[in-house]
């Protein structure tokens, strides 16, 4: 066989090798060549069956108190901790601006995840003061 011939039966070979071809013949006037790759059978995967998911409750929504101007942080008489309920509207602390007392409510009805800043401390406008976790008006319980 000549070296051109060889080099043909080399490209064949490859290409067989490179795709998803199973069998090769190919027929010359001199010489016939086939070739089968052998095929090993593959059992389908298997799925498993999805169990069934229960819906899991909604995260709870957090609720950012902002400062709503530039002054100075000032707790209600009785200061707001971690655990606290409050009501939509009711007073959370003051911020002290030209010696003015500024209210800062509550957006929501919630209760207190997070005090951000301490009794004296200057504050930003739209600085956070509070974290709430929002809770529907039937579930607050003081």
């Amino acid at each position: 066989m000549a070296q051109a011939e060889m080099e043909r039966i080399e490209r064949l070979l490859n290409l067989l090798h490179h795709s998803d071809a199973s069998e090769l013949e190919v027929e010359t006037s001199t010489w016939r060549l086939r070739v089968r790759r052998q095929v090993t059978a593959t059992t389908p995967a298997v799925r498993e069956p999805i169990a069934e998911q229960t819906p899991s409750p909604p995260e709870p929504v957090s609720v950012w108190v902002r400062s709503p101007l530039v002054g100075f942080f000032q707790p209600r008489p009785k200061p707001l901790q971690v655990g606290d309920v409050v009501k939509q509207g009711e007073v959370m602390c003051l911020i002290r601006a030209m010696g003015l007392m500024n209210e800062v409510q509550s957006p929501v009805n919630g209760r207190v995840a997070e005090v951000l800043v301490e009794e004296g401390i200057a504050v930003e406008y739209g600085q956070p003061l509070y974290r709430l976790v929002e809770e529907e008006g039937d579930e607050i319980r003081s």
